[in-house]
This record gives C-alpha cells, sequence and structure tokens, in this order.
C-alpha cells in the first residue's frame, strides 16, 4: 500500500516542469512588451534605410550613366556634322574641265579655307574655321565653325543663312573648348603647286547639370578637293 502512495505521489521534478509550462503559457498570454516592440521596429528602420539607401545609390548611378552615354553621343553626332559640312570644302563642279588649264583652274576653284579669319599656316590652332564650296549649278557658299565661349556653344554659319546657328544645347551641355589644329602638305604637280589641307578638330564638352563629368573628342578631316596655287 504505501508502495503505491508512492508511485502516485508527484516528484519535485514533475512539478517544476509544470510550475515552467504554467509560467510558459502566462507569458505567451500576456504577448510581446512595448520595450521588445521598440526594439524590432528600431531593427526594422534600420534594415529598411540601409535598402532605400542602396536603391537611391542605384539609381543615381544610372541616371549618371545615361547622361554620360548621352554626352557622348551627342559629341559623336556634332563631330559628324562638322565633318560632313567641311568636308565639301574647295569643291567645284568645273575642277574637271579645269584639269588641263591651271590658270583657269585656280580662278574657278573657291577661296582657300582659313583659321580664326587668317591664311591657313600649318601648326596655328584657332578657334573658329571657314570654307567654301560651290554648289552643282556654281552658286558659291560659304561655311564657317565658331566657338562662342561666352554662352559656351558652337556655332554654324552657311550662306543660305543671315544668322549663324547654335548646333549644341546648352540646357545639357557646356562647350569647354573648341579647337582646329591646321596641317597642310604641298604636292607638286607640273608646274602647279597643289595643297592638301587637313585638320584636326577637338572638341570638350561637360554635363550642365554636373560640370565635373567631363568627354572629349578627336577626329582628324583631310580635304577631298585639294588647292591648286597660283
Amino acid at each position: 500500500m504505501d508502495a503505491i502512495r508512492a508511485m502516485n505521489r508527484p516528484s519535485a521534478g514533475s512539478n517544476k516542469h509544470r510550475q515552467w509550462q504554467w509560467q510558459h503559457r502566462r507569458q505567451g498570454a500576456r504577448g510581446i512588451s512595448l520595450l521588445e516592440t521598440l526594439i524590432a521596429m528600431a531593427l526594422g528602420l534600420m534594415v529598411l534605410a540601409g535598402v532605400l539607401q542602396f536603391v537611391t545609390q542605384l539609381v543615381e548611378g544610372n541616371t549618371t550613366t545615361l547622361k554620360v552615354a548621352r554626352l557622348e553621343q551627342d559629341l559623336r553626332t556634332l563631330m559628324d556634322t562638322m565633318l560632313q559640312d567641311i568636308r565639301r570644302a574647295g569643291h567645284f563642279p568645273e575642277a574637271v574641265a579645269d584639269l588641263g588649264n591651271p590658270a583657269r583652274f585656280t580662278q574657278s576653284q573657291p577661296a582657300a579655307p582659313t583659321i580664326d579669319g587668317a591664311a591657313w599656316v600649318a601648326g596655328q590652332p584657332g578657334t573658329a574655321i571657314g570654307y567654301a564650296y560651290r554648289e552643282s549649278d556654281g552658286k558659291l557658299m560659304s561655311g564657317r565653325f565658331t566657338y562662342d565661349a561666352k554662352a559656351a556653344t558652337i556655332l554654324m554659319h552657311t550662306g543660305t543663312a543671315s544668322a549663324p546657328e547654335t548646333i549644341t544645347d546648352p540646357a545639357f551641355m557646356s562647350i569647354g573648348e573648341l579647337s582646329f589644329m591646321p596641317e597642310l602638305a604641298l604636292v607638286q604637280a607640273g608646274n602647279s603647286t597643289v595643297a592638301i589641307p587637313s585638320v584636326r578638330i577637338r572638341i570638350v564638352a561637360r554635363l550642365k547639370s554636373d560640370p565635373a563629368i567631363e568627354r572629349s573628342l578627336e577626329d582628324r578631316i583631310t580635304w577631298r578637293n585639294p588647292v591648286v596655287l597660283p
């Protein structure tokens, strides 16, 4: 009988286990404390701030990349526009018919190109280039590209326009430099001296919204139509 009572008497270990279960259920019923809630919110805000900072930096980086790509593309388009027009320098329809007559060839050909309005001298750079050519109907045309340092733009002058045209977007980029480096090769052709001009063009541009971003582009063009010197 005593043995049966001893078996039915709860042990000290089982009492502790039941007490732990009661306390655990009591804490669960009580819920999370205010301090724990504030700590969880603070940790969540810290993680969210880090994510937002990363996303912001990513967006800013992509925006800058797009602006730089557009700046480089605009520079290339600008250079191509200048090269295409300058290639026409010295052209005139009578050139083929006048090949056998140097004196007549010299009289018919358009004026020689200039740098800053002065004679073409190899190695003397400038910020403006002037040239002339004739259309297929013989009409004399003139062209000129100049640098407007005050407005930080490039101007294109044509014989058909009364005022120069700005060919750069001043709201997007500022032109920091436009330079023309003239070169000249002389070739003896019979009794005449033929001059073959060429020019190196350099353009430096900066983003209007971020002047720290700068790009430069250089190219070289040789006259298709040489100049016969008298």
